[in-house]
């Protein structure tokens, strides 16, 4: 016999498989081995190879016990190939076969599809789309957008955006036709390319908005504007409007000073005045006016500065020594109010009768003569503030009056360029009249002319607009191709920079092959700048060209290069390392790696193809394409050979076919099973051992058909099987006869029809002895949480539990015994409380306890009952009156496992059997029933509503009972005489006495008392029932918690005690006492002597 284990190292995993790739990690999966080597295996090693390197280095510092593992610390873009080793008790087997190369990048997709698209503005001819990023950015930068667009007669979208796309979110698409309706979709594109489009949502039609002027002040400018002098005055207002309003400025008290300079727009009018003085004060008004309205705002502005002079000076009274001045105040005050005046003299060169002359007076300082200079002028026919539009070959004349001193020069500008004195356009300018005159206008003489007027006072601009309606300009270019294939093509251009002076109606799209010299149409009716051209011959050179039309005619072509019809991509190579794996009697599955060369287009599937050895046709095996890397080939011959290929398709085509497999045959394979795996000790007894197992993971290629269990004495080597010789079925079996406390050995093996496979051995040795366990019960988590059950449903609570001995059960229900109709069931390891038809009453809190010679234990299951609920509480009638009465009651203990929304209120005279309905609404705990007959008995009651109905009624109890009494006399011999006559019906019911007050005498008349004294207010009352005790003062009840008030009363006798009083103590007050039989109000005046208050009203004198 040689000494060894008997078991060997195990053999290496299988289907070892990389996912979850990112930039420095990768997940590594795998199966187990097929044979542990005879031990449980106790963990995998994952190594990995750089594709660089050469070396293989390990990825665990511990031992993995899993079948997956996350290999972390990667370099970016660096390729790698793993393999894993299985390791039991004999050591670390072999290492499964590497994987392929897998390079370490994170994964990128197609991005989604832009958030929210929608348009914010239209236009007749224009319309401007926002939109949000993706939400998923597919795993890289979102690079551009693209926006494209449908038109309503056409199914054919084109590309409003560059083919390169935008960086922005928002867009406006030009150049579409006016009362036509478009539809529109925004893509996102990232490097892998352009992602899944959002549709803006409904068509647009192409209409102009009117839209009334708007001007925006802010909250500054609705205010005075305060400014010093000097400074400069900006005032900025945003103007809204379609069409664009047409802006003017004035101010109200005068003109506005010819330096200001104003600049209006379509969205917004400025004007700025810099060296503001005390002149530019006043307001300032802004007016806007479109098709759709006028507007009109106005803006005060205060300039502080020095005032102006005052008016009216006269002297008066003008004596030898002294003379009187008087004056009015300035007209301009600076902004600020006139503190004082200074009053100034100063003497001039005098001579008297005698001849004499005084002293001269100062002199004025230096003078300049110089030229009066006035900066340029001009005047304009009101025709040139719109555009003047013209036909082509008519003549057209732009002229201005102009005014300055010097004389200003005069220049025409079309744009940016100076306009040159030609035959056709002549300039005729004078020292007063600006004039230049275009003779047979085309369609480049239309745009934007400007007069500039320039002295050496300043520049003055006069814009003029001329449009020339003619035929359109050649569309921008470059007339592009695109996704050319063998027979289509898309053709994308831009609209004339010159539309003629009309909208471009549609376009007429032309093609020929450059072998001829005719032109045939495409399409005369194109109403986008997109096309896409079909019905092309295969390796044709042709050249397109597109014309755009407006209603004066047809415009000039733009022309595209000769393009040649052809795909610009070919078939994908063959596809490699094909592999034949999951060999079965009928299928076999083929797996392989994509081809090395796609063609330049997209893999769309792949082609498997089989042939059998005794045939010579390949047969396709797959009637879908097939997208993944692996396909199931079935319907097999069984002992047949069969040999394998697989070709790779793209939009080019099917490509060559792989080199075919190796000749293999289709067979089951049959082996004697592995061994069980995760053999273990489930139980003992005194005389009994337990054992179970789990399937082998190889069963030899047909299936187990039992197990065999083997003991032996620990000390003996002749094994005894306990099973039948054909073994058990389950997973588990229970070796009885043993001797207690006798060391023994156990294994297990499996069988299937080769025979009997290599046995299993329980580690160490196996002991039969009673165990002692105290109870255990596991809840799981719904239990813990709760059991919610619907009225008349069933609710079943089961419980698993553990212990040995075997525990004694008690089941009971927290707020009293267990329910007749509970039904409880008890197995070895389980107990069962069942219900049938729960109501309400089921709900509350069931507990289980468990008890053995061990310990006990217990644990609780709360039960909801979703039903009605229950009856409300203590329902009272309350201030009973001849026509009311207050029903007061509290919410019902079981509220049927959903809140109480309202409550419903019924009566019922005694003379009648139904309730009618008084509320159905109530929300709260009481209500005031109104409109009753005095003298009538009621009956009344109240159900609560949740959810689920209404509830149980809580109704008043029988009161005021009708009794008759009559009276027999009984003598000395214990005869007994005839009764007397019935009194009659008397209702028994409690006294009612209305309320009473006694009070002293002196409370009758006026109370006086001085400030700082203490007054009492008493009186005796009664009433049945006894009635309520309420003070009041000036008809308000007094609140008891004022310190200076203080309120006692007894069952007969009440005191309102004020302390320290004040002037405000004095007044009216009053004890009022309340019971069902009526109100009683005793009034008590009261007059404190105090100083006097401050007076009423203060009322200002006239001097």
């Amino acid at each position: 016999m040689i000494a060894r284990n008997p078991f060997v190292t195990p053999n290496p995993p299988t289907e070892v498989e990389v996912s979850t790739i990112t930039k420095d990690s990768m997940v590594v999966t795998w199966e187990r081995p097929t044979n542990d080597g005879g031990s449980p295996i106790q963990g995998y090693i994952v190594e990995k190879r750089d594709k660089d390197g050469v070396r293989w280095t390990r990825c665990n510092k511990r031992t993995v016990s899993e079948l997956r593992f996350r290999v972390t610390g990667l370099l970016e873009n660096h390729s790698y190939e793993f393999r894993v080793a299985a390791e039991n008790a004999a050591g670390v087997g072999t290492p499964s076969a590497p994987t392929m190369y897998y390079k370490a990048l994170d994964p990128i997709f197609k991005p989604g599809p832009p958030n929210n698209p929608k348009v914010v503005d239209t236009s007749r001819s224009t319309v401007s789309l926002t939109w949000g990023k993706p939400i998923y950015d597919g795993g890289c930068e979102i690079q551009a957008y693209i926006v494209e667009a449908c038109n309503g007669a056409s199914d054919e979208w084109f590309m409003c955006t560059p083919p390169t796309g935008i960086t922005d979110t928002s867009f406006t698409v030009k150049k579409l036709l006016e009362k036509h309706e478009y539809q529109f979709r925004v893509c996102a594109i990232n490097k892998v390319g352009v992602g899944e489009h959002a549709d803006v949502p409904g068509k647009i039609l192409m209409e102009e908005k009117l839209e009334a002027p708007d001007l925006d002040l802010d909250a500054d400018m609705r205010k005075m504007i305060n400014i010093r002098s000097a400074s400069t005055l900006r005032l900025f207002v945003p103007v809204r409007g379609r069409p664009a309003p047409e802006v003017k400025w004035g101010k109200a008290d005068g003109e506005i000073k010819e330096t200001a300079q104003i600049d209006n727009t379509g969205s917004y009018a400025s004007l700025v005045i810099e060296n503001v003085d005390r002149f530019d004060s006043g307001k300032y008004t802004l007016t806007a006016e479109n098709a759709s309205g006028v507007k009109s705002v106005f803006i005060s502005v205060r300039v502080l500065d020095s005032p102006s002079p005052p008016t009216n000076l006269i002297v008066k009274e003008i004596t030898k020594n002294s003379v009187s001045l008087t004056w009015e105040p300035p007209l301009l005050d600076g902004g600020s109010k006139i503190k004082h005046y200074i009053v100034e003299k100063r003497e001039i060169i005098a001579k008297n009768a005698a001849g004499a002359v005084s002293k001269p007076s100062e002199c004025t300082g230096s003078i300049t003569a110089k030229d009066e200079v006035d900066p340029p002028k001009c005047e304009t026919d009101p025709m040139y503030n719109q555009a003047l539009v013209i036909s082509a070959g008519e003549t057209f004349r732009l002229e201005a009056s102009v005014e300055g001193k010097p004389i200003p020069t005069a220049q025409w500008f079309k744009g940016d360029v100076e306009v040159e004195n030609t035959a056709r356009a002549e300039i005729k300018n004078t020292d007063f009249k600006a004039l230049l005159v275009v003779k047979d206008a085309i369609r480049v003489d239309g745009g934007q002319y400007t007069l500039v007027l320039t002295n050496v006072a300043g520049t003055k601009t006069v814009p003029f607009s001329v449009k020339v309606l003619d035929r359109p300009g050649p569309s921008e270019g470059p007339l592009t191709v695109s996704n050319v294939t063998e027979e289509k093509c898309s053709l994308s251009w831009l609209p004339p920079r010159h539309d003629g002076g009309a909208s471009i109606s549609h376009y007429i799209i032309q093609k020929r092959e450059t072998s001829r010299l005719a032109w045939t149409v495409v399409s005369s009716d194109c109403g986008a700048t997109m096309f896409k051209v079909t019905k092309l011959l295969k390796g044709n050179e042709y050249i397109f060209r597109v014309m755009a039309v407006n209603k004066y005619g047809v415009g000039e072509p733009l022309e595209s290069a000769p393009v040649i019809m052809r795909n610009p991509f070919v078939p994908p190579g063959p596809a490699r390392d094909l592999e034949i794996t999951n060999i079965t009697r009928d299928s076999m599955t083929v797996c392989w790696n994509r081809p090395e060369t796609t063609g330049g287009s997209e893999i769309v599937g792949y082609i498997v193809e089989k042939r059998d050895r005794a045939g010579v046709r390949w047969t396709k095996c797959n009637k879908r394409r097939v997208t993944d890397l692996r396909f199931r080939v079935t319907g097999l011959t069984e002992d047949h050979e069969y040999e394998f290929r697989v070709s790779a398709e793209n939009a080019a085509g099917v490509g060559q076919p792989s080199p075919s497999t190796l000749y293999l045959k289709a067979c089951d394979p049959t082996f004697e099973p592995g061994c069980p795996t995760n053999v273990h000790v489930v139980d003992t007894t005194k005389d009994t051992v337990t054992v179970a197992w789990h399937r082998p993971i190889y069963d030899g290629g047909c299936e187990i058909q039992g197990y065999a269990v083997e003991i032996t004495k620990a000390d003996e080597e002749e094994w005894t099987i306990c099973t039948p010789p054909f073994g058990v079925k389950a997973t588990k079996f229970t070796i009885t006869k043993l001797t207690e406390h006798q060391e023994y050995k156990v294994r297990i093996c499996a069988i299937n029809k080769l025979g009997v496979g290599e046995p299993t051995e329980i580690l160490g040795v196996v002991k039969p002895v009673d165990k002692i366990h105290p109870p255990e019960m596991v809840l799981d988590s719904e239990l813990r949480k709760g059991i919610v059950v619907r009225a008349g449903g069933s609710m079943r609570i089961c419980i698993p539990f553990k212990g040995r001995p075997a525990p004694e059960i008690s089941w009971a229900k927290e707020d009293g015994v267990l329910p007749s109709k509970v039904q409880i069931e008890t197995g070895e390891d389980y107990t069962q409380l069942s219900i049938d038809i729960c109501d309400r009453y089921d709900a509350g809190k069931y507990i289980l306890n468990l008890e053995n010679s061990a310990g006990t234990k217990s644990a609780f299951v709360s039960v909801k009952v979703l039903d009605t609920p229950g009856a409300p509480l203590n329902l009272m009638v309350k201030d009973i009156k001849r026509e009311s009465v207050t029903l007061t009651w509290e919410p019902p203990l079981i509220d049927g496992g959903a809140r109480i929304k309202n409550y419903l209120v019924e009566k019922r005279e005694s003379t009648r059997k139904v309730y009618s309905n008084v509320d159905n609404k109530c929300t709260k705990t009481s209500y005031r029933i109104t409109g009753l007959t005095e003298g009538t008995i009621y009956y009344f009651r109240v159900l609560a509503e949740n959810e689920f109905g209404m509830g149980l009624a809580a109704e008043t109890e029988d009161a005021d009972c009708v009794y008759e009494f009559r009276v027999i006399a009984k003598n000395a011999a214990g005869i007994f005489s005839r009764p007397s006559q019935g009194t009659g019906e008397i209702t028994a019911k409690d006294e009612i006495e209305a309320p009473g007050a006694t009070m002293d005498s002196k409370f009758k008349d006026l109370t006086v008392v001085h400030a700082g004294e203490t007054f009492v207010i008493d009186a005796d009352y009664t009433g049945k029932p006894l009635p309520e005790v309420i003070w009041l003062k000036d008809g308000k009840e007094i609140d008891k918690t004022t310190p200076r008030m203080e309120v006692k009363t007894t069952l007969t006798h009440t005191i309102l005690t004020v302390k320290d009083c004040i002037r405000v103590d004095g007044g009216h007050f009053a004890l009022k006492l309340v019971n069902v039989g009526g109100v009683k109000i005793v009034p008590v005046n009261v007059k404190v002597l105090d100083r006097p208050g401050p007076p009423d009203v203060l009322l200002q004198g006239q001097s």
